[in-house]
């Protein structure tokens, strides 16, 4: 393997460890188990969820969705919204509360991460969001296979 394939192997491995790290300390901040994060992270999507597509979203049953979304919303970071066309769907957003908190957490990360990204021509960005798109389809492949989908 060429040095530089086997350091920027390394280097990610570093990275995800230092993701982990974060995320644990984001949920303790929040008073929150990371199953229950993990939802509230996703219910930051551009479009709002319904408990079933956030059930799939993380891999958790219906029943277990249940429970986390009932903790966030005890906890003040989620409210459960009906649909103004559909008054059957009900979809989970997050609170202002949880908007203010994500904010003030990961502010000065996308503020940091903005400047140091700034640097970059557009060509080296294109290389670089085709290598985290491939490596992000590789991630889940390979938990697919895991469980054998």
């Amino acid at each position: 393997m060429r040095p530089l394939i086997a350091e920027f192997g390394e280097l990610m491995q570093a990275y995800q460890r230092a993701v982990d790290v974060l995320d644990q300390r984001v949920a303790d901040r929040l008073g929150l188990n990371r199953t229950d994060m993990r939802c509230l992270e996703l219910l930051f999507a551009p479009e709002p969820l319904s408990p079933g597509e956030l059930a799939a979203a993380a891999g958790l049953t219906t029943g277990g969705v249940t429970t986390a979304i009932d903790r966030l919303e005890r906890a003040g970071y989620v409210t459960r919204v009906r649909d103004s066309a559909d008054r059957r769907r009900v979809t989970v957003r997050p609170t202002d509360h949880a908007t203010r908190v994500a904010g003030e957490i990961f502010g000065p990360i996308v503020t940091e991460g903005s400047a140091f990204m700034d640097r970059f021509d557009d060509a080296t960005l294109t290389s670089m969001n085709e290598m985290l798109r491939f490596v992000t389809r590789q991630q889940y492949h390979h938990a697919a296979r895991l469980v054998g989908e």
